[in-house]
């Protein structure tokens, strides 16, 4: 199973509001357009702050390997970890949770899933934990 991904901020931009909404644009509903946009781009927008972060620390060359990580589902709600960074030495992991605003992060949850990344891919490194917000642009 091959997964292609769009590079160019833009166009993710344009596919997921303006492609996807294209009987919309044709019919002028622009209050409506607007209003999809508005409800959804927290969540898009969250996603794309996610992948500048691992740009920044692709480009900082401290890393061999940099990706995010998810959980399978076993009866509760899967875990997700927004970055995983793997020192270019090899011997820490920084284990970030990407947030818009320090106020929606929460410290223990966070903590829950470092111990769960840990356990499963992470038992040879050293773990350092990191909060990344919009403060941190």
């Amino acid at each position: 199973m091959t997964r292609y991904e769009i590079d160019d901020n833009f166009m993710k931009f344009w596919f997921r509001y303006f492609y996807r909404n294209q009987s919309i644009l044709e019919i002028r509903n622009y209050p409506l357009l607007r209003s999809i946009i508005r409800d959804d781009y927290p969540t898009f927008s969250g996603g794309m702050l996610e992948r500048y972060f691992r740009m920044k620390l692709g480009e900082s060359g401290e890393y061999r390997s940099i990706g995010s990580w998810w959980e399978r589902k076993r009866g509760r709600e899967a875990s997700e970890i927004d970055v995983i960074a793997i020192s270019a030495d090899d011997k820490w992991a920084m284990v970030g949770e990407v947030k818009r605003q320090r106020r929606n992060y929460e410290h223990g949850e966070f903590m829950a899933k470092v111990e769960r990344v840990k356990a499963a891919a992470l038992a040879r490194y050293e773990v350092l934990p990191r909060l990344f917000t919009l403060e941190d642009m």
